[in-house]
Parts: structure tokens; C-alpha cells; sequence
């Protein structure tokens, strides 16, 4: 899982270490590499690991070889997608178009988002968080939303529907 929000240099050879935990997440993975492409609703890059690829593969064959929309993510989002090894040091080298696309500078901004991760310019990236603090905040005001995100179940129901948590919670009783 991808989690924390973190920045990180990009050099002028256009090289940006990934952050360890990210790193770590991936470790099962059957590449030593994350998927990456310029994101086709703003100025940020998606990733993730080989899951994180192979879910919008299966999500786009789902519509159909003949679906307009599912021919636009082919391109949208297969086609414009990168595999990007990382090197020795656990650096990825990012292509010039994707960096113009996010408008990276020195740094770039890692954001976790669970099963896959976002790149942002960091100034960007700290705007839309303080924006996004704030619709959070609102919304956990309306208790249709809250419902919907989950708010209110029983820990034995979220246990019941997260093996990771029963198994967590297993080894602390040992």
C-alpha cells in the first residue's frame, strides 16, 4: 500500500528517488520498476506497481474492444504509460514529457493513495492538499457521506472485512 506524502529532488539528469516505503510496497512485485504516466485529468503523474497497471488493463477490457471510452484510456492511460526501472540507488528516470506534463521542477511530490501513488509539482501539490483538507472536513459534516465512506462500523465488521487488520490484530494477542 501506498501511504505518507513525501518530497523528493529531481536532479538534472531527470532522476527522483522513489521513497522507500513505496519501494518496500512494491518488493513482491515481478519487476524492480514502478508503471507511470501523465495523468489525463491535471498536471500529475499516476503510478504504482504491476497490479496497479494490470487493474486498468482489466478495467478498459471490461468496455470492450469497440467501447469509445474504452478506447480513449487505451491511449489515455496504456499508451502514454512507462515502465520505469529503478536504478541501484532506488532512483526511476523520469521522461522529459512527464515532467513537463506535472510541471516539475527540482522536486517533485510523492502522495500515497493507497493502491497506487500521484507525482505533483510540489507547490501544486501543497495547494490541492490544503483544498482537499478542507472538502474533507465538510464532508465528514453530511452523514450520507460519512455513511458512505464506512464511518460508524464496528471494529468486529472491519475486521471481518480486512484480513490484513484480523491478522494484525492476531499477532498482538501471541
Amino acid at each position: 500500500m501506498f501511504i505518507s506524502t513525501s518530497d523528493h529532488s529531481v536532479d538534472t539528469k531527470n532522476r527522483v528517488s522513489v521513497p522507500a516505503c513505496y519501494r518496500s510496497a512494491l518488493r513482491n512485485d515481478p519487476h524492480d520498476a514502478i508503471y507511470l504516466f501523465p495523468h489525463f485529468s491535471g498536471a500529475f503523474l499516476e503510478g504504482g506497481g504491476e497490479l496497479f497497471i494490470q487493474q486498468y488493463r482489466a478495467d478498459i477490457a471490461r468496455l470492450g474492444r469497440y467501447d469509445p471510452m474504452g478506447q480513449v484510456m487505451e491511449v489515455a492511460v496504456l499508451g502514454a504509460a512507462k515502465r520505469l526501472d529503478f536504478d541501484s540507488t532506488g532512483r526511476i528516470t523520469l521522461p522529459k514529457l512527464f515532467i513537463d506534463h506535472a510541471g516539475l521542477d527540482k522536486k517533485a511530490t510523492f502522495v500515497g493513495c493507497g493502491s497506487r501513488f500521484e507525482i505533483w509539482n510540489s507547490k501544486a501539490h501543497d495547494l490541492r492538499a490544503a483544498t482537499m483538507a478542507k472538502q474533507a472536513a465538510k464532508m465528514m459534516q453530511d452523514p450520507e457521506l460519512v455513511k458512505r465512506l464506512g464511518g460508524g462500523q464496528d471494529l468486529a465488521a472491519l475486521i471481518k472485512n480486512s484480513p490484513a487488520l484480523a491478522d494484525l490484530l492476531d499477532r498482538d494477542k501471541s
